[in-house]
């Protein structure tokens, strides 16, 4: 959708917000996702909200002491908002800043009062961290993100050191999701210094058809980031590395198991394991923080991860919703929705 079309659409007051029939009655936390349906798409909580949206979206930020999240539209993105998710109320709306769109993901600063957001300046397509106030969403500035396509972004010292995920590849508003530079992508994890933007470090692969997507951190303090490979002349990868770490100041790959297809939909560490979605390839892949592959558990089409205090959830784009044991890789699915399409990212709160 172009900005111009979207325009009319931003105010998410005038969508309408339901309940899901046969909600789970889970105890807290509660499980939120984007999804779609017939209707098009929305978001939901699970405890019953559901929330229709102009377009996708894509990443969630809870925010603490309240029931309140900000949701990203997915890139290129031009809305972004602030959304009571027990009752699907939307608290405050914001567009992208003109000549830019966001790519879907934000975290919130140590204080509490300032959002950060990865986005694209149109006119250069060189890669931005946008900063906002996290009650009006009023924009306040920007800064570099040192790179071309920022997707997930993630402290490592709050408040002080910010990981960046620099997809590496360009796209413009009027060719959409169309990708501009397949034959000279720039992927990289970069550390930015807060509150300055200041770049600390950069880290990058030798491939550079790996393009670095989403973060997620283990407790020993590894960074874990999904991969989403892809191939010179655009024709489908079927064989590709999923996960690469960054540890003791040093990127690597992780194992790569073969055939399922390079493109890590999503990532979420839990304990000192990672697990990625390898969505065209079926299957849920869990490591350890040290790249050794630990077990591939079969779903059809996986997509978004949650952790709790056990086991990890995962989401597909069937309905589905399922609880993995990290210890056994067993499945258990909590949740059937056979009429929703999940999206590639879930959260929790409470």
């Amino acid at each position: 959708m172009l900005r111009r079309d979207f325009l009319g659409v931003i105010a998410c007051a005038s969508l309408a917000s339901s309940r899901l029939s046969a909600a789970p009655t889970s105890p807290p936390p509660v499980l939120l996702a984007a999804a779609a349906d017939a209707q098009g798409p929305l978001f939901t909580a699970m405890n019953g909200t559901l929330l229709r949206t102009p377009t996708r979206g894509h990443g969630m930020l809870p925010l603490p002491g309240n029931r309140e999240l900000i949701l990203m539209a997915r890139r290129p993105g031009y809305w972004m908002w602030r959304i009571d998710w027990s009752n699907g109320q939307c608290l405050a709306t914001t567009e992208a800043a003109p000549d830019r769109h966001f790519f879907g993901h934000a975290v919130l600063a140590p204080n509490g009062r300032t959002i950060l957001t990865t986005e694209n300046d149109l006119s250069t397509g060189r890669g931005l961290i946008g900063l906002y106030d996290s009650q009006t969403l009023q924009r306040l500035s920007e800064w570099s993100s040192h790179g071309i396509g920022p997707h997930e972004l993630l402290w490592l010292i709050p408040g002080k050191v910010l990981a960046v995920a620099n997809g590496g590849i360009l796209t413009l508003p009027e060719t959409g999701r169309l990708k501009l530079n397949l034959d000279r992508m720039e992927p990289s994890i970069v550390l930015l210094e807060m509150p300055s933007g200041r770049l600390l470090a950069e880290h990058v692969l030798p491939d550079r058809t790996l393009s670095l997507r989403h973060l997620a951190r283990s407790a020993d303090g590894s960074l874990g980031i999904a991969i989403q490979a892809e191939s010179p002349d655009g024709t489908p990868v079927t064989d590709a590395p999923l996960l690469a770490i960054l540890r003791e100041n040093r990127l690597t790959l992780a194992d790569a198991p073969a055939g399922l297809g390079g493109y890590g939909a999503s990532i979420a560490a839990l304990g000192d394991d990672f697990f990625v979605t390898a969505l065209q390839g079926d299957t849920v892949v869990q490591w350890s923080s040290d790249g050794r592959l630990v077990r591939e558990i079969g779903l059809r089409r996986p997509a978004g991860l949650a952790t709790r205090s056990d086991h990890v959830l995962v989401s597909n784009e069937l309905g589905t919703i399922a609880r993995i044991d990290p210890d056994s890789g067993t499945l258990k699915v909590e949740l059937e929705h056979p009429g929703l399409r999940w999206d590639n990212h879930l959260a929790t709160a409470s």
